[in-house]
């Protein structure tokens, strides 16, 4: 699977970086995982293409 960073992800689905992050760490937003590093605060973003492809043909078509 190809991999892509939040801001790409943002462009693909019209959302700002924050809404992004704050979306996959509430498990809101099935794109890819953000994945809290160990002993910090801050998390790390995998976020798959093909996974936001699906979801932004998902929206196009009302099923969300």
């Amino acid at each position: 699977m190809q991999k892509m960073t939040v801001a790409e992800a943002a462009k693909e689905l019209n959302l700002t970086v924050i809404t992004i992050r704050l979306l996959m760490q509430k498990e809101k937003l099935p794109i890819g995982y953000a994945i809290k590093n160990e002993g910090a605060e801050n998390y790390h973003y995998i976020i798959f293409k093909e996974l936001v492809d699906g979801y932004k043909r998902r929206v196009e078509n009302g099923e969300m």
